[in-house]
């Protein structure tokens, strides 16, 4: 699919609604979001919508398909259950579609079951079970995302489906428009450094929280963001990248 079909496609989409639904409406939230906890309260509220319980908007990697930890921007999953998250797509998915993520233009979606190498008495796996939908989503660059959803629930049909990607497009624009940018300028937020500066002091994720008055989430979700823009390998890398930079003192 060209990308002039694809716009053809979003068009189609935006006309496509669900009569017996109740749709989410982002309105008033949608308009006054302006930072990652905005975002993260709008995604949430929509998987939430939906049926889901988590939500992962991460950007598509071709190295790790369908992406890696280090390409999450945005996700309810706690970081430590990241990994068992992503491989656990994957097996809902396929590996014909997982590998194929960068080249998709149409939501897909699929049911998890038991993970080979994952014994149920010994590793504990909430996702066992789950319904997943990956969406993709585009920049007007043409960079390439998706959120995943996942929830103990039955497999969408088109309509709902046609729903979901409609109220996911507007929130992802308005991602797009205050956040992604900024971003791909490769510039540190204001928020992101004085969470790497407190990093660098050695503060865990939960702690920088309880001083920033955050959740653990949002911290992660700038942590993320701040080795993005850094091109670093984790935290550590991270942090000594923005000493040698002076970005932090």
């Amino acid at each position: 699919m060209v990308w002039s079909d694809f716009w053809k496609f979003r068009g189609k989409v935006a006309g496509m609604t669900n009569a017996a639904a109740v749709p989410f409406h982002t309105g008033p939230e949608l308009n006054r979001a302006i930072n990652r906890t905005d975002f993260f309260r709008l995604f949430k509220a929509a998987a939430h919508h939906y049926h889901f319980d988590n939500f992962v908007l991460a950007k598509i990697s071709e190295a790790a398909a369908p992406f890696g930890e280090r390409e999450i921007v945005i996700t309810n999953v706690a970081e430590r259950r990241a990994t068992l998250f992503i491989r656990t797509l994957k097996e809902a998915l396929g590996a014909i579609k997982a590998k194929s993520a960068q080249f998709l233009t149409s939501p897909v979606f699929g049911k998890s079951a038991q993970l080979e190498g994952y014994p149920a008495d010994l590793v504990f796996n909430e996702f066992n079970g789950n319904t997943f939908l990956l969406i993709p989503l585009f920049t007007p660059e043409g960079r390439r995302y998706c959120l995943v959803l996942s929830g103990v629930r039955q497999e969408p049909d088109q309509s709902e489906i046609a729903d979901v990607l409609l109220d996911v497009m507007r929130i992802f624009d308005k991602l797009y428009e205050e956040i992604l940018t900024q971003e791909m300028s490769g510039r540190l937020t204001q928020r992101e450094a004085e969470i790497v500066k407190w990093t660098s002091e050695g503060k865990t994720s939960a702690e920088i929280a309880i001083i920033l008055g955050l959740s653990e989430h949002t911290v992660n979700s700038h942590i993320t963001a701040a080795v993005r823009k850094l091109d670093a390998v984790n935290r550590v890398h991270m942090v000594a990248i923005a000493l040698r930079n002076g970005l932090v003192s």
